[in-house]
């Protein structure tokens, strides 16, 4: 596992200047005229980027100070958020027009998974609930290589103890083959919506390869090794749409799955590679692994807030009770009482026909409308020069590839060995 404590006093220039004032503490020194930083020092910590992609637009740089403030707040600091199914305005409607119908309340943020059926016409629906104070997350459910005929449904491997492909044969500096062809397409689909989105001002929180530590995604942790390079290609990744694309509208979000088959950061790609940490749990009571005795060798919330990253639930819901009758009360419940450093919660849509959407939940209407979250309404990261309804667009090569780079240019991250 990453050491992340030792990462975070390297990255961070308050965490730095504590531990220098309790050393001087200790020393004896008289703090009152220590200076840490000059005046130029201080102004380039002010103006230095903190997200992970150091070229990030001023809006992305921006919502992330903004969740990261968010714990410290009395009221209004936890973001709600629901998954649609597609990105159509049909699935918008089922998924937050009734949700809205119920309780009054538009959701903070819109989830999206982006599929081969995605068009661009789609993504008006997006664009729109951005303008209008929401937020975005997307992931990628994609096709095995390995197994393109089956489509997205492929994504779940048949035998989650069956021996996996070597993930590095799909990164960009790989040899050319049919499963590498699948994945860089699938890739690129991703890259179009992330322009499209950034083009229109918006900020996306992408969580790419999530659930990496579970064994039933084909990207996920090979049980009979104990390993995968899900690190690597999240790696890729974020090369592929920072560099190759030049795209910078991005919220970089690592999601691991409950730790069955693996800890949490397990295949942590690096802090210079996340902004976030939010992990993916489904429990009628909310409970991440690690709260129950016996349950997990490991304590999935204790891990990922030791990354030091603003964290959130990438993905919620009920784990048995799939009828409508879970009470949605308790996601703030959870997080008062247990796991206060969560500043967001992200509901999925469901699955095989069972029902976990806000929409159609118990006592959604005292959720939506609790002190504590936040609702579309309620969203107040934005500069106050800048209007709920817009943002700025992004010009030249924080948006596009300028023209010294080729869209196809690679550009490589140092591969784990």
């Amino acid at each position: 596992m990453v050491r992340m404590a030792e990462e975070i006093g390297r990255r961070r220039f308050i965490g730095a200047a504590a531990g220098a004032i309790a050393l001087g503490a200790a020393g004896g020194i008289a703090l009152a005229n220590q200076q840490w930083f000059g005046p130029e020092e201080t102004a380039e910590q002010e103006t230095k980027p903190i997200t992970a992609d150091p070229a990030a637009t001023p809006d992305a740089q921006a919502l992330l100070k903004w969740f990261r403030d968010l714990p410290t707040r009395d009221s209004q600091r936890v973001v709600s958020g629901q998954q649609i199914d597609d990105i159509s305005a049909a699935s918008f409607d089922h998924f937050i027009e009734a949700l809205v119908k119920r309780t009054g309340k538009y959701p903070a943020m819109v989830g999206v998974m982006v599929r081969d059926a995605w068009t661009r016409a789609d993504s008006k629906i997006l664009i729109d609930h951005w303008k209008r104070g929401g937020l975005i997350t997307m992931d990628i459910h994609p096709t095995n290589p390995w197994n393109p005929s089956s489509g997205a449904n492929s994504a779940w491997v048949k035998d989650p103890k069956a021996t996996k492909p070597d993930l590095r044969m799909l990164l960009a500096t790989s040899d050319s083959s049919p499963q590498r062809n699948v994945w860089r397409g699938q890739l690129e689909k991703m890259g179009d919506l992330v322009e499209e989105l950034g083009q229109a001002g918006a900020v996306v929180m992408l969580r790419p390869l999530h659930e990496g530590n579970g064994s039933w995604f084909w990207w996920g942790q090979d049980m009979s090794t104990r390993r995968t390079f899900a690190r690597d290609l999240y790696r890729d990744v974020y090369y592929y749409i920072t560099q190759t694309r030049r795209l910078h509208n991005v919220l970089w979000v690592y999601s691991p799955g409950a730790s069955w088959d693996g800890p949490a950061l397990s295949y942590y790609p690096g802090p210079e590679y996340v902004d976030m940490v939010c992990p993916t749990r489904y429990d009628d009571d909310m409970y991440m692994l690690g709260e129950r005795k016996g349950e997990s060798p490991n304590n999935d919330y204790k891990d990922i807030i030791s990354t030091g990253k603003p964290v959130g639930f990438g993905e919620c819901g009920p784990s048995t009770k799939l009828d409508g009758s879970w009470d949605a009360r308790t996601i703030i419940k959870r997080i008062k009482e247990t796991y206060p450093a969560m500043t967001y919660f992200h509901c999925w849509h469901g699955w095989e026909n069972k029902v976990m959407e806000l929409a159609r939940d118990k006592y959604v209407e005292e959720l939506m409308n609790d002190p504590w979250v936040i609702t579309r309404d309620k969203v107040d990261w934005r500069p106050k020069t800048v209007p709920a309804t817009s943002t700025t667009r992004p010009t030249g090569p924080t948006t596009s590839p300028g023209p010294s780079t080729p869209r196809n240019a690679v550009i490589r991250p140092q591969v784990t060995r």
